[in-house]
């Protein structure tokens, strides 16, 4: 696997990675919507304002790099300028997000393990299997080695996520 590889996954994943940190943004910012999903299955941490932040999020993301069209057409991804498709495949990419994280607590928490107590490596991956499942529609197959390459790269890198949120006040503990 070459570096334009690496780059080429990370690209196509880049709404995903956006949509997972954005449900801790909205919570800093006290967006509405801090309700809680369901205290008994999931933990009073997570919120339905996870959904709409997660999902405008990577619509966000997801157009902006629909604006940079020559590198989609590179990487072999989906190049659009219709409004519809980028809200819809931002959508299948945040939701998707959020679901993994919302389905990791759910686990979590029927181990018995308390909100905020680290589960490695679960806790760093279960955004991008959630996005990877919702996007397989659109993306089709992406192949093991692009996905395995996407979970390490979510391992590694949510150390340091982590860190900059607590740094920025945005996250309560730092791992």
């Amino acid at each position: 696997m070459s570096w334009t590889d690496v780059a080429a996954t990370l690209w196509f994943f880049l709404p995903a990675f956006v949509a997972n940190q954005c449900p801790g943004l909205a919570a800093h910012f006290r967006m509405p919507g801090r309700i809680s999903v369901s205290r008994s299955y999931l933990g009073e941490n997570k919120t339905l304002d996870a959904y709409p932040a997660g999902i405008l999020g990577a619509i966000v993301t997801f157009a902006m790099q629909q604006a940079l069209p020559e590198i989609n057409i590179h990487i072999g991804w989906y190049v659009t300028q219709d409004f519809s498709a980028i809200c819809a495949i931002g959508t299948l990419f945040g939701l998707g997000a959020i679901l993994g994280d919302h389905a990791e607590s759910f686990v979590k928490r029927r181990l018995g393990k308390p909100p905020g107590t680290v589960w490695w490596p679960w806790d760093s991956v279960d955004f991008a299997i959630g996005a990877l499942i919702c996007i397989y529609p659109i993306s089709g197959w992406i192949g093991w080695d692009r996905i395995c390459l996407l979970l390490f790269v979510a391992v590694a890198l949510h150390p340091l996520v982590n860190w900059i949120g607590w740094r920025l006040g945005i996250r309560n503990q730092w791992l």
